[in-house]
């Protein structure tokens, strides 16, 4: 599929269509698309939220200015700005020219916000919000991040994109600007996408190098160092590069908890000869170093090719911080680094050293947790069980879990155009949902829509925790029957996802639809709790639609949210942030409301599940003893002798477990035809033992 095919193909089926299913402006669809595309494939934003402002009558106190989306990251001491380009028609070239006016407009909202031009606007408009925000942190900023996101292509004339620095009342903004155009959105699907690697040069950041220790460890799948950082090598590099230097389970931890650790903060101002005493240090990954010897500082890094930190992310954001915001000195601060730099592009060996690193952090990404059995029986359901046809349809169609990022994009690439039709007729992308997706809508059905409303990957590290309990519990809840009612969950929350688009109410504003989404949900759930009653899920799975009896129930708990939300009297005056909290929660769920009488009958009783729920945990069972006696024969006998040898020198494994293992052994070897079910049950238990005692 060459580039132009795929840009018709984007803008009629992931932007138009979808558009037309939500019942939102494409520009709208469009944004979020790019700002997807931002954050999980660039890595170059943390968040990014709609707040569109336009205002084209400037005069000497006010200039002219436009905004599409924007995210105050605090954690990073940035501001992003982000302009749409969206462009429907023939493909067109992106200018200097377009750029510096584009640019200049979001400029001139920051400006605009810090001169008071919003001081007495709705509070509950989301750019007001922003534009207030910005007044009340403007020092914490060090950088304003610009972006302009476009279907067309930038045009080869535009050499650079350097802006110079922007300075409002002695106080100075660094300003950089980055393009997403059809280009980057097409590279961005393609089969082995990397983004641009960042090379650090010490010498560019005021040091010769970094004095380290190479530890001798025996292995030939990566380098390990250890090393005595400058605190403010950390921090300059930090306000250049900001959230592209950490790993997404640390940009996930610093949003949830905050940048700045007040302890370390205290430390830098107060007792900075104690801070390396003090502090942990930072952990950290890279594809490259360059390391050369001095005679007097023995072995020293020098550059560093695509530098990751897997921990330390608070320690690195609090030095950057506390150096803008109190002008700190961070001479004589150091900080400990272990660094591990891969010779192998190994995606299971990063994930699992960032995994340990952050073993005593609860937010952990869904990049991480994505090779959990969980997601990867979710995904098997989804190849393999068909939807029931949908009225009016000739073709059975499955709905495609994406468990990593690329999985349904990537083949469509290599297809020509017919192909990729085919392909589209049974798996549609309107039909494909995402991890992060997916703890959304169950989230949301388990009434957590403030955890919803912290977007993507911290609500989905919340869902997770959650799921694993239960796995370790019983895996067999999640079964066929779960795979059924998730995609009735997924039906019913795109279904009020368009019913509160249609309201008139939300027109008006178009303002924090997923906030409402999620909370209408959530107290949809609840009103039919209140009456002893449930949702049927499995019936909208079965109908692929949700009953029209819902339409009515749906628009009113809508405005009940809505309204509640926008109370000027709640206790935070952030919409966004007040939704984050159990206490927005707490008072809608409070707000007396009765199902109506047409709904009412089509909610179903708990009990009335039981038997399905029964029967479903069985076939499970049943399933899993199967998979699991073929995973212990597919092993190999060599396998689980090796198990053996290494449980018993390392004192793991007791006489019943090695009884266990040479059951396994006997089976690969066919001395046993078939295992008994306590048999398997008890092979898996010695598995998970010698797993927690790291041997595998």
């Amino acid at each position: 599929m060459d580039i132009l095919e795929f840009r018709e193909s984007y803008i009629n089926e992931d932007i138009n269509a979808e558009a037309v299913n939500t019942m939102r402006y494409p520009v709208e669809v469009f944004i979020d698309n790019a700002a997807d595309i931002l954050k999980n494939d660039y890595s170059l934003i943390t968040d990014m939220s709609q707040c569109f402002f336009s205002f084209s009558k400037g005069t000497r106190a006010y200039k002219n200015m436009h905004i599409d989306a924007a995210y105050l990251d605090l954690a990073s001491n940035a501001l992003d700005l982000l302009c749409a380009d969206y462009n429907e028609g023939e493909i067109t070239n992106i200018t200097n020219e377009i750029l510096g006016n584009k640019s200049q407009l979001l400029l001139n909202f920051f400006e605009n916000s810090l001169k008071g031009f919003f001081a007495s606007a709705e509070q509950a408009d989301p750019a007001v919000q922003l534009a207030r925000d910005i007044r009340n942190n403007y020092k914490d900023i060090h950088t304003i991040h610009l972006f302009v996101v476009s279907t067309n292509r930038l045009s080869k004339s535009v050499k650079n994109l350097d802006f110079p620095d922007y300075t409002f009342k002695e106080h100075t903004f660094k300003v950089t600007l980055d393009v997403l155009d059809i280009e980057g959105i097409y590279r961005s699907k393609l089969a082995g996408f990397e983004k641009e690697k960042i090379v650090i040069n010490c010498n560019e950041f005021g040091i010769r190098g970094i004095p380290c220790i190479k530890a001798d460890i025996g292995t030939d799948q990566y380098e390990s160092y250890l090393a005595i950082v400058p605190g403010s090598f950390l921090s300059e590099i930090y306000k250049k590069y900001s959230s592209a230097l950490l790993e997404s389970n640390v940009r996930s931890f610093l949003k949830f908890n905050g940048a700045v650790n007040k302890g370390i903060r205290g430390t830098i101002l107060n007792e900075k000869s104690r801070f390396f005493t003090y502090n942990n240090g930072i952990s950290t990954t890279a594809r490259g170093v360059t390391v050369v010897s001095d005679p007097i500082c023995g072995n020293m890094i020098t550059a560093f090719d695509d530098l990751q930190i897997i921990n330390g992310g608070q320690t690195t954001a609090t030095l950057a911080a506390t150096n803008i915001k109190n002008n700190a000195d961070l001479e004589g601060i150091f900080v400990q680094m272990k660094l591990t730099v891969l010779k192998d592009s190994d995606p299971e060996l990063i994930r699992n050293i960032a995994k340990y690193a952050n073993s005593q952090n609860k937010v952990k990404t869904a990049d991480l947790n994505s090779s959990h059995p969980f997601y990867v029986r979710m995904e098997d359901f989804s190849r393999k069980i068909y939807a029931p046809l949908a009225s009016g349809s000739l073709v059975q169609q499955l709905w495609f879990f994406e468990r990593t990022r690329g999985q349904y994009e990537q083949p469509i690439m290599q297809m020509t155009k017919a192909q990729a039709n085919n392909y589209k007729l049974t798996r549609p992308k309107s039909m494909r949902f995402t991890l992060t997706d997916l703890a959304k809508y169950i989230n949301a059905a388990n009434m957590l829509p403030h955890y919803v409303s912290w977007g993507g990957e911290v609500n989905a590290a919340h869902f997770h925790n959650d799921m694993e309990k239960q796995w370790n519990k019983s895996n067999e809840v999640f079964n066929e029957l779960f795979y059924k009612e998730l995609i009735g969950k997924k039906i019913l929350f795109s279904k009020i996802e368009t019913m509160i688009s249609s309201q008139q109410w939300y027109q008006e504003k178009r303002a924090y639809r997923p906030q409402i989404v999620a909370y209408t949900f959530s107290k949809l759930v609840l009103s039919a709790k209140a009456i002893h009653k449930e949702i049927n899920y499995r019936q909208i799975w079965d109908l692929q639609r949700v009953p029209i009896e819902f339409d009515e129930d749906i628009a009113q708990i809508g405005k009940i949210v809505f309204d509640r939300i926008n109370d000027p009297y709640r206790s935070t005056a952030n919409v966004e942030t007040y939704c984050k909290k159990t206490e927005c929660w707490d008072i809608i769920s409070k707000v007396p409301y009765s199902i109506s009488d047409e709904l009412r009958e089509i909610l179903i009783s708990p009990s009335e599940k039981t038997v399905e729920k029964i029967a479903a945990k069985k076939d499970q069972a049943f399933d899993n003893g199967i998979m699991n006696e073929i995973e212990i024969f597919n092993k190999g006998a060599e396998y689980w002798s090796s198990l053996v040898e290494r449980g018993q020198a390392q004192y793991v494994l007791n006489n019943a477990d090695v009884f266990a293992l040479t059951d396994a052994i006997k089976y690969c070897n066919l001395q046993y035809t078939q295992l008994t079910k306590k048999q398997i049950k008890t092979i898996m238990d010695v598995v998970k033992k010698l797993k927690e005692n790291g041997i595998e």
